[in-house]
């Protein structure tokens, strides 16, 4: 099967993504897809690309990797964190004596989770700052304004965070990939708990008007209704909203048996908060957005006990995880590099696992026909192979269009608030990892 590049004005695309918010999961003018060859690797179509993006890097000059993030703004709480575990993982690796003799290079930007400002961002990182790939970008919007300058240019467009499945799609958009599972993944394993304590029960959604809630409404009504579950009027949250009571004072009036709580960041602990003042006494179930125990569940005491929530991801906040083999070396890298971030936030974590899978990634490329280039980097991303023991599912692979996913596997645990502590509920999911 053969992809064919269609070129068109990068800049006026990007705009018109902003306005209309329209290319999520569509192909952009300039999509250079992958494919098939001939011994069954799966890689990206070059032809088209700038001369530089086949040219191996000068022996000793840095790896520069972009990340665009959040400092400022609505989510400054979980972009910088992301940034310190990021830069502890990277700061190891370059004591370690770098990738094939380079030191990895972080340029840092705020975006303030703004579209427009993630663009201006990316074409300096493509421009001005010739970075070598750019790293864990976040939201749908964000991503689909970016995405084309970085397949015109051919700058591989790293773990970035998005749950949305059409994110990941070599075929469409071969230079992004994204470091978290699909929410159809998560909703699958939420469904099996659900159907098993209140099989054939009454389920409310509390829907989040951005993306993680447009991901669930994708994915979840239809599982659950398969799953023989009855679901009542989803109750949507805007944003912005920091009071839940009237969707939690309609919940319990409903008689509802489980309330999926479809939200991200700071909405988590409100809801928990109304769910108590309105008396609700069914099943609770949030996303894996909610699942950091010191910054959603400790806060709230007896409020969060038995919540249930999604991980594929250990939490670094409980006690046990100072004693867990798999979390020794992410604590001790983070007490020698940056001694002034906290290990325990969940966010802190994320960023250093996304640092381990990109020097995967290098280390990969490095070893190809060609060297370390930009094309060998993100054939070597949709092929990695990676063992990382700070998830649940330590042995991790993707495979192109066969298996997009770096994470398939997501499990349901509840939170213990006397013992602190997140208890196995022996209910998960393994995402096939096709679309």
């Amino acid at each position: 099967m053969k992809f064919h590049v269609r070129h068109g004005s990068v800049a006026a695309l990007a705009a018109a993504c902003l306005l209309a918010s329209a290319c999520s999961g569509g192909q952009s003018a300039d999509a250079r897809g992958g494919e098939r060859a001939g011994g069954g690797a799966f890689v990206v179509d070059a032809k088209g690309c700038p001369p530089d993006a086949t040219e191996a890097l000068p022996d000793g000059a840095p790896i520069k990797i972009g990340m665009s993030m959040a400092l400022s703004g609505p989510l400054a709480a979980i972009g910088a964190p992301n940034a310190d575990g990021f830069k502890a993982a990277l700061a190891a690796a370059n004591a370690g004596g770098g990738v094939d003799g380079h030191k990895i290079e972080l340029v840092l930007k705020d975006d303030a989770y703004d579209a427009a400002r993630a663009t201006a961002n990316a074409q300096e990182f493509i421009g001005k700052d010739k970075v070598m790939a750019s790293i864990l970008a976040i939201s749908d919007a964000s991503i689909s304004a970016t995405r084309p300058l970085y397949e015109q240019a051919c700058v591989p467009q790293l773990g970035s965070i998005s749950a949305h499945e059409d994110s990941s799609d070599p075929v469409k958009h071969a230079w992004t990939t994204v470091a978290i599972p699909p929410a159809a993944a998560e909703a699958a394993a939420g469904v099996k708990y659900l159907a098993k304590t209140v099989p054939h029960g009454k389920v409310m959604e509390f829907r989040q008007q951005a993306t993680i809630g447009e991901d669930w409404a994708a994915s979840f009504p239809r599982a659950a209704k398969a799953a023989g579950l009855s679901l009542l009027d989803v109750q949507t949250i805007s944003p912005t909203a920091t009071n839940l009571d009237a969707q939690a004072a309609k919940l319990t009036a409903s008689g509802a048996d489980a309330v999926v709580g479809e939200l991200a960041g700071a909405q988590c602990i409100p809801m928990m908060q109304s769910l108590a003042k309105a008396g609700f006494k069914g099943v609770v179930l949030v996303t894996s957005a909610c699942n950091g125990a010191k910054q959603n569940m400790m806060p709230i005491g007896k409020a969060a006990d038995g919540v249930a929530s999604l991980f594929f991801q250990k939490d670094p906040s409980v006690a046990s995880a100072k004693d867990d083999p798999g979390l020794k070396q992410y604590f001790s890298d983070l007490a020698t590099y940056m001694p002034h971030t906290d290990p325990t936030v969940t966010m802190t974590l994320n960023g250093y696992t996304a640092a381990e899978l990109l020097i995967q990634n290098l280390r990969d490329a490095a070893k190809m026909d060609g060297g370390l280039t930009r094309v060998n980097l993100i054939d070597a991303a949709w092929s990695a192979k990676i063992r990382r023991t700070e998830f649940l599912e330590p042995d991790q692979s993707m495979n192109g269009d066969k298996d997009p996913y770096i994470i398939n596997y997501v499990a349901v645990q509840t939170w213990d608030a006397v013992g602190q502590t997140w208890k196995p509920t022996g209910i998960s999911n393994t995402w096939d990892g096709r679309h």
